[in-house]
């Protein structure tokens, strides 16, 4: 495959904004845009990948609020106002502070076939050399809650906490079989919650902190691994396995940070934090039978095109998303040659 067979768009923060492939044009101005600030008392200026678009138009928005607590907002562009969703201290009656809050909706906002919004919270800082959530303290943080808002009639349920003392991150939901998938932190496992059955599944430790979840037509779940390694879960064998990235053709491989399915659910497609190249991972190549140190199968993963045009230099790529047009869309900042972002 080659650029010219890949459906790829780049925006790029400034006032670059690019597409590649054989539609691929210079940048002809500016679009005009108009902002509508967070509700106050909900955030602590800071937000992450908790944001999607309902089956209803409005848009849905998870705050992240340290050391307190975090909320779910909802945006209607008709009217240009904001509700107040969830309170998570609130809902759950919890009144943890510091690392111990549920200070953030980091997770992915997931949308299911009814409308129903589902949302995560994880713990409010990231306190690196402080963890009482690995158990050291019983006081510490209880876990992350997972919440469900219904726009229909405006209910909203807490799930309760899917795993002791983890945070939820990632996200993404199996319309077909009703499940959630979300990954913990700080000890890095996926977990399955069934929807019909309100019971969630650990399915073990996945060894990396992927941002984005995938998942293709079969239900198999993919995600960012250890150096080197793509995750993919199959619920027909109900079993993990770590994929050794194969690189096919030139260029060199770094982990994605962006991991998104194509439309017909046979590519994922990958951009990675400063990585000179889209990429795309094949999913017919994959070879579960393969015998390969520290891992249990292979995947072939071939870089398309550059991330950005030349003279630039690639910086930061923390987000991307499939456009209804079947292209994948990706932000970029770009550096120049010396380091400057331009």
């Amino acid at each position: 495959m080659n650029a010219r067979q890949l459906s790829a768009a780049v925006f790029c923060v400034g006032l670059l904004v690019m597409t590649t492939g054989p539609a691929a044009r210079q940048p002809t101005g500016t679009i005009e845009g108009t902002m509508y600030p967070v509700l106050p008392g909900t955030h602590s200026g800071s937000g992450y990948t908790a944001i999607e678009c309902g089956m209803d138009g409005r848009i849905y928005v998870g705050t992240a609020n340290y050391g307190a607590s975090a909320h779910l907002v909802a945006f209607d562009p008709q009217t240009g106002t904001w509700e107040d969703l969830i309170d998570a201290h609130g809902v759950t009656r919890e009144e943890g502070t510091g690392l111990d809050s549920q200070g953030k909706f980091h997770a992915k906002i997931l949308v299911g076939a009814d409308g129903t919004i589902w949302a995560a919270t994880k713990q409010g800082h990231e306190d690196f050399g402080n963890r009482p959530e690995y158990g050291e303290s019983p006081s510490g943080y209880p876990g992350g809650h997972l919440f469900c808002y219904n726009p229909q009639n405006g209910e909203v349920r807490d799930h309760g906490t899917l795993k002791r003392q983890e945070g939820l991150m990632g996200g993404a939901i199996d319309r077909k079989r009703q499940r959630l998938y979300y990954w913990t932190g700080p000890k890095q496992h996926l977990l399955a919650y069934d929807i019909r059955t309100n019971t969630v599944r650990d399915m073990g430790k996945i060894g990396g902190s992927p941002r984005y979840v995938a998942i293709d037509p079969r239900g198999r779940v993919f995600g960012m691994g250890r150096a080197g390694i793509l995750w993919m879960y199959d619920p027909k064998a109900d079993r993990l396995y770590d994929l050794a990235v194969r690189i096919r053709g030139g260029g060199e491989y770094k982990d994605p940070y962006v991991l998104i399915m194509s439309a017909d659910g046979r590519r994922i497609f990958g951009s990675a934090i400063g990585g000179e190249h889209v990429m795309v991972f094949d999913l017919s190549s994959i070879n579960t039978e393969a015998s390969v140190p520290g891992a249990n199968g292979t995947i072939v993963c071939t870089n398309v095109c550059r991330s950005i045009p030349e003279p630039l230099n690639p910086g930061d790529q923390h987000a991307g998303v499939l456009g209804n047009d079947g292209r994948y869309y990706f932000t970029n900042s770009p550096r120049s040659s010396e380091g400057v972002h331009v």
